[in-house]
Protein backbone atom coordinates (compact mmCIF):
# COMPACT_ATOMS: atom_id res chain seq x y z
CA UNK A 1 0.00 0.00 0.00
CA UNK A 2 3.02 1.90 1.00
CA UNK A 3 4.38 1.50 -2.64
CA UNK A 4 0.78 2.61 -4.21
CA UNK A 5 1.07 5.99 -2.46
CA UNK A 6 4.16 6.89 -2.60
CA UNK A 7 3.79 5.80 -6.95
CA UNK A 8 0.87 8.77 -6.79
CA UNK A 9 2.69 10.85 -4.76
CA UNK A 10 5.41 10.93 -7.72
CA UNK A 11 3.03 11.29 -10.32
CA UNK A 12 1.68 14.14 -8.66
CA UNK A 13 4.65 15.94 -8.40
CA UNK A 14 5.56 15.29 -12.01
CA UNK A 15 2.79 16.45 -13.45
CA UNK A 16 2.48 19.91 -11.14
CA UNK A 17 5.84 20.79 -11.89
CA UNK A 18 5.68 19.78 -15.96
CA UNK A 19 2.71 22.00 -16.00
CA UNK A 20 4.81 25.18 -14.56
CA UNK A 21 7.77 24.25 -16.42
CA UNK A 22 9.26 27.01 -18.52
CA UNK A 23 8.75 27.33 -22.38
CA UNK A 24 11.03 27.89 -24.88
CA UNK A 25 9.25 31.00 -26.07
CA UNK A 26 8.54 33.86 -23.83
CA UNK A 27 6.04 36.42 -23.19
CA UNK A 28 6.71 40.14 -24.85
CA UNK A 29 7.33 43.17 -22.26
CA UNK A 30 6.14 45.78 -24.61
CA UNK A 31 5.89 45.96 -28.55
CA UNK A 32 8.56 47.58 -30.78
CA UNK A 33 8.12 50.35 -31.73
CA UNK A 34 9.31 50.75 -35.11
CA UNK A 35 8.83 48.65 -38.83
CA UNK A 36 11.14 45.80 -38.86
CA UNK A 37 12.50 45.11 -42.50
CA UNK A 38 10.86 42.56 -44.15
CA UNK A 39 13.61 41.43 -45.59
CA UNK A 40 15.43 41.03 -42.61
CA UNK A 41 12.72 38.79 -41.11
CA UNK A 42 13.74 34.99 -41.26
CA UNK A 43 10.81 33.39 -38.76
CA UNK A 44 8.35 34.28 -36.35
CA UNK A 45 6.74 32.78 -33.42
CA UNK A 46 3.14 33.82 -31.78
CA UNK A 47 3.27 34.01 -27.97
CA UNK A 48 1.61 31.83 -25.56
CA UNK A 49 -2.23 32.68 -25.07
CA UNK A 50 -1.32 32.90 -21.30
CA UNK A 51 0.92 35.99 -21.46
CA UNK A 52 -0.14 39.34 -21.00
CA UNK A 53 0.64 40.94 -24.23
CA UNK A 54 -0.69 39.32 -27.32
CA UNK A 55 2.21 39.36 -30.19
CA UNK A 56 4.22 38.00 -32.45
CA UNK A 57 7.94 37.87 -31.99
CA UNK A 58 9.41 38.45 -35.45
CA UNK A 59 13.32 36.64 -35.93
CA UNK A 60 15.97 38.39 -38.31
CA UNK A 61 18.80 36.85 -39.59
CA UNK A 62 20.96 38.97 -37.29
CA UNK A 63 19.25 36.54 -34.59
CA UNK A 64 16.99 39.64 -32.72
CA UNK A 65 13.87 39.17 -31.86
CA UNK A 66 11.47 41.67 -32.11
CA UNK A 67 7.49 41.97 -30.42
CA UNK A 68 5.24 43.39 -32.74
CA UNK A 69 1.29 43.69 -32.62
CA UNK A 70 -0.76 40.75 -34.99
CA UNK A 71 -3.01 43.53 -36.39
CA UNK A 72 -0.40 45.69 -38.39
CA UNK A 73 -1.12 45.40 -41.62
CA UNK A 74 3.33 45.45 -42.33
CA UNK A 75 2.99 42.39 -39.55
CA UNK A 76 0.51 40.38 -41.65
CA UNK A 77 2.23 41.20 -44.69
CA UNK A 78 5.48 39.46 -43.32
CA UNK A 79 3.56 36.64 -41.68
CA UNK A 80 1.96 35.97 -44.96
CA UNK A 81 5.28 36.08 -47.10
CA UNK A 82 6.60 33.34 -43.97
CA UNK A 83 3.71 30.91 -44.34
CA UNK A 84 3.68 30.69 -48.09
CA UNK A 85 7.61 29.59 -47.86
Amino acid sequence: MRTLAALLALVLVISVSAQYAPTTQSCCEKYTPHVVPADRVESYFKTSSSCYLNAIVLKTVADKEFCVKPELTWVQRIVTKLDSL
